[in-house]
């Protein structure tokens, strides 16, 4: 078998995979239930994805809750490669397939799922000793497990993408996350073939630091979660505040396993600095709503002011049954727009007919907070341990009724980062429709710096035909992928489906732009919502 790789990647490899054997061995159960619940659909070029479709586990890497935000950006990657490969004018006759995985919210478990990315490089066949009667090369079958990854989408928390970038450079692999925002990933010393569709974080702690300039606060405490987002964000963000003489009373870290106790003593903190009110929040989603709810069970007599990073962003389900405790909250998201056909996409979905995504009937169940009985739409994805209080839970709640679709009205709103998502699905297939046109004597009478999308309606679920012979040509399907990372990928350039420009600088990070919005009570009404100050 030919690498092309040295001596030194491979004994880096055995070690690898021998750490995920350990792993494994901790949690036989979950590791292995999870590690056979993949997304694959066959193409001619296979990416790779990694979304958190669950929440962390406790005392195993996956726990039994879906996560919202993760489900749909999945479905926004399924959603964009229907797009492409009913796309004429992008890679015609090449189809693009996919491989997605679940992270489970964690970094560890995030590497061990990759080692199914690398494992598929290792085992790709090496044809040229074979020759068919005809004289032609072999090729092989469409399907998703037939060959290597051409690249990665994903991952969502930049601790995650920190882990799996580093395994990824061994085997060449190039890499977009649509969400991962840790300064440190735009070291091309260190992620030399990772990119992002959003910007670093260096610019977010600058805006949050503008917040407290505007309201003349020059004392304040801080939070941070444990993991590179919340470690490197604070760092930048502490940085800029001394530059422009804000102190900082308290300074607080949320460990990676903390439970109800450590957050009940970071608020007590807090209240021992009785002039420091504001307190900025550079957290991930679920340690921002601990936080919360520890203030809750405090009973403060003096709020707190709270100013988030994007990490809490504009997320309205993060906020349920808190909302009085985060009523005038500041919050920083990234400035996005909304796909409208994406949300005809998603309305149009069924358990029943969304059988590609094998997360799905969670993900319907969590929604509308009924069972679905039909096993056929249901896959048993979760482990032994969570087995009881599954059952436990089903008695509680009523059958899911045929005539269930996502609408505003059951609480379904577009998750912030599905245009991150969409871009990153077309940055690959551009990059890869010009190596097409450069390596397999193809002409194109458009340039990706000319094309525009409109928001019309798509057709999805094309059934790609495995009969029909590829017109990915061996050089294009051969090329080296940090060749493809410097020479392709950073160099598109185009206009999304929501009529956003989107182009990576060299450091491989995107446009920065941002929204800043207060968590306010609306009118005449018991509701909340996030507006523009």
């Amino acid at each position: 078998m030919k690498q092309k790789n040295n001596n030194g990647t491979i004994l880096v490899v055995v070690m690898v995979l021998s750490w995920s054997r350990v792993v494994d061995l901790k949690s036989p159960s979950n590791t292995h239930t999870q590690d056979s619940v993949s997304v694959s659909l066959p193409g001619d070029i296979i990416l790779g994805g990694l979304f958190p479709v669950h929440e962390k586990g406790e005392g195993a890497p996956c726990g039994p809750k879906v996560y919202n935000r993760g489900v749909q950006r999945l479905e926004a990657m399924l959603y964009a490669i229907d797009r492409v490969n009913n796309d004429p004018n992008i890679l015609p006759g090449i189809t693009i397939g996919v491989h997605i995985l679940d992270t489970c919210s964690r970094d560890t478990y995030a590497l061990n799922q990759s080692l199914q990315f690398v494992r598929a490089s290792l085992n790709n066949l090496d044809t040229s000793g074979y020759e068919c009667a005809d004289g032609s090369s072999p090729q092989l079958r469409k399907n998703a497990s037939s060959g290597p990854v051409f690249g990665v989408i994903g991952g969502s928390y930049s601790s995650v993408s920190l882990q799996v970038a580093n395994l990824l450079r061994l085997f060449h692999i190039p890499q977009v996350s649509p969400a991962s925002t840790a300064k440190t990933l735009s070291d091309k010393t260190r992620f030399d073939l990772f990119a992002r569709t959003v910007p670093p974080d260096t610019f977010q702690s600058v805006a949050l630091v503008d917040i407290l300039k505007n309201f003349n606060w020059s004392y304040v405490s801080t939070i941070h979660s444990e993991g590179s987002y919340g470690e490197y964000g604070i760092e930048a963000l502490h940085k800029e505040a001394t530059e422009r003489n804000v102190c900082i009373a308290v300074a607080e870290k949320v460990p990676s396993a903390a439970d109800d106790k450590v957050f009940d003593s970071i608020i007590s903190k807090l209240q021992k600095k009785p002039n420091a009110r504001g307190v900025v929040l550079f957290t991930r989603a679920e340690d921002a709503r601990r936080i919360l709810q520890a203030a809750k069970r405090a009973n403060l007599s003096q709020p707190f002011h709270w100013i988030a990073s994007d990490g809490w962003g504009k997320q309205q389900k993060l906020l349920e049954g808190l909302e009085d405790i985060a009523e005038g909250a500041i919050t920083v998201e990234l400035q996005s727009e909304i796909i409208a056909d994406f949300d005809r996409y998603m309305m149009q979905l069924t358990p029943e007919t969304n059988q590609r995504n094998p997360w799905f009937a969670e993900y319907w169940e969590d929604t509308f907070n009924c069972v679905l009985t039909s096993l056929s739409v249901k896959p048993d994805t979760s482990n032994s341990a969570n087995s009881t209080d599954n059952k436990i839970g089903v008695k509680a709640k009523t059958e899911c009724d045929d005539s269930y679709r996502l609408s505003e009205k059951v609480g379904y709103e577009q998750e912030s980062k599905t245009q991150f998502v969409v871009d990153a699905v077309y940055a690959f297939a551009y990059a890869l429709h010009n190596l097409h046109n450069d390596r397999c004597n193809t002409q194109s009478d458009q340039t990706t710096e000319t094309r525009k999308h409109l928001q019309s309606e798509s057709v999805w679920y094309r059934k790609i035909s495995t009969d029909t012979k590829s017109q990915a040509c061996p050089d294009m399907a051969n090329y080296d992928g940090k060749e493809f990372y410097n020479n392709y990928l950073l160099n598109v350039s185009f206009i999304d489906l929501a009529g956003s420009e989107v182009k990576f600088d060299r450091q491989g990070d995107g446009l920065a732009r941002y929204d800043i919005l207060n968590y306010q009570r609306q009118e005449n009404s018991s509701g909340y919502q996030y507006k523009v100050p």
